[in-house]
């Protein structure tokens, strides 16, 4: 366990696991630095879960490209980004479904994915749709055990008083 929540918390029995998105960490640093090299002049949106974020601050520290085009961004900062960037051209680093919202934000921008085959089955499970559908019909209820939902709320209220301020604000 990283020693930060072991000095925070001063427990001992946590155990974090340290994963990642298997399609952002199968996005890597010899694709984004094929793709820099093809597009010298694109901006590069870099989610910090892509397996390729420090290639892409690799490549703006050895000026390969320049530091002011590498962006290292969250999904909502990308959609924020597009609308404010002077590039004509965009790689962009994470789940090539962002590339829609990139494209309506910003039009006249070319955004090309790092890896087009950047690709998650389960984010696309997930819509304004069948949200809806699951509010209005009750559908896709997920059911667990009532001990293991006391449990989790348990865990989750520990955390948020961690999260606190002393003053409890």
């Amino acid at each position: 366990m990283p020693p930060n929540e072991k000095r925070e918390t001063g427990r001992q029995n946590m155990h974090i696991w340290a994963g990642e998105c298997h399609v952002h960490a199968g996005i890597n640093g010899a694709e984004l630095s094929a793709r820099a090299a093809a597009k010298p002049d694109a901006d590069l949106f870099i989610h910090p879960e892509c397996g390729c974020a420090t290639s892409a601050l690799y490549l703006a520290g050895e000026g390969t490209v320049s530091p002011e085009r590498v962006k290292i961004l969250s999904t909502g900062d990308m959609v924020q980004a597009a609308r404010s960037t002077s590039a004509e051209s965009v790689l962009v680093a994470t789940e090539v479904g962002l590339l829609h919202q990139l494209r309506k934000a910003a039009p006249e921008i070319d955004f090309q994915a790092v890896n087009p085959h950047a690709t998650c089955r389960y984010v696309k499970m997930i819509s304004p749709r069948a949200l809806l559908r699951s509010l209005r019909e009750g559908k896709d209820d997920v059911i667990v055990p009532r001990d293991v939902a006391d449990r989790a709320r348990n865990a989750v209220e520990r955390m948020l008083v961690i999260g606190r301020p002393k003053d409890g604000v």
